[in-house]
């Protein structure tokens, strides 16, 4: 379908963002703290006012993520294996002490659904969680992939995420004890799906094709031919971060996953469409360590589709790596 015929007859957000080649590098919002709790569905487009979820619940998440303590929220949709009855998985994900890092530092529990909002509130403040240490559940190695596909919120999430879901879920993790894939509620960017988010690294994938999804999921194939589904890694705090990220991608492979990494802004110009970046990094042995310096800059833009439906396009700028360079 050409692109035109695209734009005029749909109103599928997603659909109209490829259409329009809406890069979707420097699209994954940054967190310190990331909250999941399986909640069973229906869901709404706002999952906190679903059935599912208790006032006393809602007002513990409401308040801690108003207080800062975590930066991102999602609902886990209950899965036939990785569920129990009668109790609720809690994820809660951390960035470490402030510097370089590579991944997110993991708490699981499986709690009754009694003590989850004592919990949510205990693991805010931060309190005492000995008292919690019996429904600790050690699962540091393992992967999680969580799909959206909250169609509740845009459509195009559960049309194109729950396929990638469905095979990543029953075809991958099935097969391999360490990796989870989970249904999640709205993580960002529905334009861009479908979409995923990975941990314990925190990286956002999008406008994933079905190939591309299983190549990620595996960690396998080359990173220049995935980089294009690249969003960005939560850990850097600046769009401009994430997308000269992506070219270092290209660069280091898959070792550099596991590296240590700390991004800063050297200069950005007045209206913020240039910017001097730099990401230093480290293997864990220390034995690779180095820094790249690149120059982000704006390169025009598409007219797109933020959510589904009839609101009229909008412009985006795209951006570009006009310059890269490894300088140590």
């Amino acid at each position: 379908m050409q692109e035109r015929d695209v734009m005029r007859e749909t109103r599928f957000c997603s659909l109209i963002s490829q259409a329009a080649g809406d890069d979707p590098a420097g699209s994954g919002s940054s967190f310190d703290g990331y909250l999941g709790i399986e909640v069973p569905p229906p869901w709404k487009s706002d999952v906190t006012d679903s059935k599912g979820f208790s006032d006393g619940l809602r007002n513990a998440v409401e308040a801690a993520c108003e207080a800062g303590a975590f930066d991102k929220f999602t609902a886990l949709m209950p899965d036939p294996e990785y569920s129990r009855e009668g109790r609720a998985r809690v994820l809660y994900l951390r960035r470490p002490n402030p510097g370089p890092f590579a991944a997110y530092e993991k708490l699981e529990y499986l709690v009754p659904g009694k003590y989850l909002a004592s919990l949510v509130t205990t693991l805010a403040e931060p309190g005492d969680l000995s008292r919690f240490e019996v429904y600790r559940e050690d699962t540091s190695g393992v992967r999680d992939v969580l799909v959206c596909t909250h169609g509740s919120r845009d459509i195009c999430c559960g049309k194109f995420g729950y396929p990638v879901y469905n095979l990543l879920r029953f075809k991958h993790a099935a097969r391999n004890p360490g990796l989870r894939v989970w249904r999640t509620s709205h993580i960002g960017g529905h334009r861009f799906a479908p979409t995923f988010l990975e941990f314990p690294e925190g990286r956002y994938w999008g406008h994933l094709e079905i190939g591309a999804a299983e190549e990620l999921a595996a960690r396998r194939g080359s990173l220049a031919d995935l980089a294009r589904f690249y969003r960005g890694w939560a850990g850097f705090g600046s769009h401009f971060e994430q997308i000269a990220e992506r070219e270092v991608l290209v660069r280091e492979g898959w070792a550099w996953f596991a590296y240590l990494k700390e991004g800063r802004l050297l200069a950005v110009n007045g209206n913020e469409t240039r910017a001097e970046v730099r990401i230093d990094y480290r293997s864990p042995d220390g034995s690779v360590s180095g820094a790249y310096e690149a120059l982000v800059e704006a390169a025009g833009s598409v007219m797109t589709l933020a959510s589904s439906g009839d609101d009229p396009l909008e412009e985006v700028e795209q951006y570009r790596v006009s310059r890269i360079e490894k300088v140590s």
